[in-house]
């Protein structure tokens, strides 16, 4: 993009909601940030309330794999009989798409200046 603020292009007033673009990136769209409760953030993004839910989620899928021991699971082949099977499939699978993803990143990753150049 254009580093001068001379050359950036006025939009029309509708395309922008009112926006005229007069300093780089002044065309982007802002989104409204909620004002804080008695000066603290929101709930969900506190330290202690992200502690709790790692230790809440964590239990809970410690639980689905305890849970194994009073369910019979009707094993397919023999490797899905084992203990606690599912959970170490779906971690594996999961790892799996995210490695396949940085390498797909890697791929199709092109340069910040890419547009400039065409």
């Amino acid at each position: 993009m254009a580093e001068n603020t001379d050359e950036i292009k006025h939009i029309s007033p509708k395309a922008g909601r009112g926006l005229v673009a007069n300093e780089y990136g002044a065309d982007c769209p802002r989104i409204e940030v909620p004002e804080l409760h008695d000066g603290k953030p929101h709930w969900l993004v506190r330290q202690g309330t992200i502690k709790i839910l790692w230790w809440v989620f964590s239990g809970i899928l410690a639980l689905t794999v305890i849970a194994q021991f009073f369910v019979h699971v009707h094993e397919y082949f023999s490797i899905d009989g084992w203990f606690g099977f599912y959970a170490i499939y779906g971690f594996v699978s999961c790892l799996g798409m995210v490695v396949f993803a940085k390498l797909l990143g890697v791929l199709l990753k092109r340069p910040d200046t890419y547009y400039d150049d065409l």
